[in-house]
């Protein structure tokens, strides 16, 4: 029987393979497989507090096997904003949503002002006046006529007062240029509102945008605190491997440069998640400080219609084409009504005017006084035709303003066609992109973990190097962010394509 080789002898070129016997006789183990046992269990022992003192201190669980983390806790009290509510808030509150609706009211207000050159305006006056003239004006006249008065006695009137009531009505009979106007700006208020259909749905993308940027900041920090997790695990295990004499310093000098870069990443991961939760406070119109609180979760159900179908829908519904076909319709009437003021105009116009006179009596010595009341009725009416001859080529120069902003438009509109179908179209094209990502993603971080895996056996059994398991680590984590990348991209593609379409309006 051979006997077992000295401890020391293995430090001394003794060959590992040649198998040993132990005291009672069976075949057993080579003295190295037996080292390397007590250092693996060593270094689970000492990682095992270590994970229990990060579970302690709050930090991240275990990604699932998409890659993506689950949701974090709460704070008690807290609600999750949903994307339904971001919107509808960003809708309420945005700036450009109540500037948008603000012109719109605008173009409500001018088509209801147009009414006034077809509808007629009646305008009605009540005045009061009263009229103290001196001695020498309030003389009326002699009394011999008046039986009660004295004889040769002056009639005056110190004080006179005037009641006025009239009404006026007056109205374009005939008027095209006011017909034509009223149609133009009626087409503008439509306009309008396509227009502000156009602002609300792009602030709805914007709010998406932004929502699913939080998203992935909040995923991406889950990710790094993930590896800094595992950083810090392998540090505690090649440190414990270095104590026992299995791995060389070099080892537990890279695992301790990997943990520190991997905490850096998590810092700037969690201040990226801070940046972007107030860029989402800021798109909805709140206070950068709000806290938003979002739903995280994210699924791989992604819509995708027919491209020439996008296209064809796009140029039918898109609020921003139909504000400039209704502008170039307005252009349109415009010049239609510039070339009618040539034509003649029939006005009226019908006044009522009714008057109420008393004069205060007295004669000279001012023992008698009496009120003289008269009244006073008068109606005015009247028809006019006019006819422009020459106005100093104001006509004219009205005229080619409203042929030149007719061409502003439809050059306008047709190049807004052709920037419709090419952002269709490259909105359909990145989200394309976007969902073959997605299962390019998948396949690669169920490689990563499998050789993450596979790396850390190896070193674990000593076949493998520290430089293969950071490598497979490093590895992961770019699979596992690789994957959150595509996910929210082709969200935000998603969202993206709705807008260019322009089908459903907010």
């Amino acid at each position: 029987m051979e006997p077992a080789a000295p401890l020391g002898a293995y430090r001394k070129g003794w060959r590992h393979d040649v198998p040993r016997r132990t005291a009672w006789g069976g075949k057993g183990m080579s003295f190295r497989t037996i080292r390397w046992g007590l250092a693996l269990w060593m270094g689970l022992l000492a990682a095992v507090p270590s994970a229990r003192a990060q579970d302690a201190s709050g930090a991240a669980p275990a990604a699932d096997t998409t890659g993506v983390p689950a949701a974090s806790p709460l704070a008690p009290g807290v609600e999750r904003w949903s994307l339904a509510r971001c919107i509808e808030t960003g809708l309420e509150r945005s700036g450009d949503s109540r500037a948008a609706h603000a012109r719109t009211v605008q173009a409500r207000g001018s088509a209801l002002r147009a009414w006034s050159g077809i509808l007629p305006t009646v305008s009605t006056d009540l005045s009061y006046s009263q009229t103290r003239p001196d001695k020498r004006s309030a003389v009326r006249g002699f009394a011999d006529a008046d039986p009660l008065a004295p004889p040769d006695t002056l009639l005056l009137a110190p004080k006179s007062e005037f009641y006025s009531v009239g009404g006026s009505v007056g109205m374009n009979i005939l008027s095209v240029p006011a017909i034509t106007e009223k149609r133009r700006q009626d087409i503008l208020k439509g306009g309008a509102a396509h227009s502000e259909a156009e602002a609300r749905n792009g602030v709805a993308f914007s709010v998406k945008q932004r929502y699913f940027e939080l998203v992935k900041a909040i995923r991406l920090a889950q990710v790094s605190r993930e590896s800094e997790r595992l950083a810090r695990d392998e540090e505690t295990r090649s440190e414990a491997l270095f104590q026992v004499g299995t791995v060389a310093k070099g080892d537990v000098l890279k695992a301790r440069a990997r943990r520190a870069q991997t905490q850096l990443d998590r810092i700037s991961a969690t201040n990226q998640v801070d940046l972007a939760r107030a860029r989402l406070s800021q798109t909805m119109g709140l206070d950068p400080g709000t806290p938003v609180e979002i739903e995280e979760a994210l699924d791989e159900n992604v819509t995708m219609p027919d491209s020439l179908a996008a296209v064809r829908t796009a140029l039918r519904v898109r609020p921003g084409l139909s504000s400039s076909v209704a502008a170039e319709r307005a252009a349109h009437a415009g010049l239609f009504g510039a070339k009618a003021a040539r034509l003649p105009s029939v006005s009226g116009n019908l006044s009522v005017d009714r008057s109420k006179v008393i004069d205060q009596l007295e004669f000279d010595p001012g023992s008698v006084a009496f009120e003289d009341e008269r009244y006073a009725t008068r109606w005015q009416g009247s028809v006019a035709l006019s006819l422009p001859i020459f106005d100093g080529l104001a006509l004219e120069g009205n005229t080619r303003s409203a042929k030149g902003a007719l061409l502003e438009a439809e050059a306008n509109r047709r190049q807004e066609e052709r920037d419709v179908a090419v952002e269709v179209q490259q909105a359909w094209l990145d989200l394309r992109e976007a969902v073959e990502r997605i299962s390019v993603a998948k396949e690669g971080l169920a490689s990563a973990e499998e050789d993450y895996k596979f790396s850390k056996g190896r070193y674990e059994l000593g076949a493998g190097t520290i430089l293969d398991l950071l490598n497979a680590e490093v590895s992961l984590e770019q699979a596992r962010r690789s994957h959150v990348d595509a996910l929210v991209d082709a969200k935000v593609a998603e969202a993206d394509l709705e807008r260019a379409i322009g089908e459903r309006r907010y």
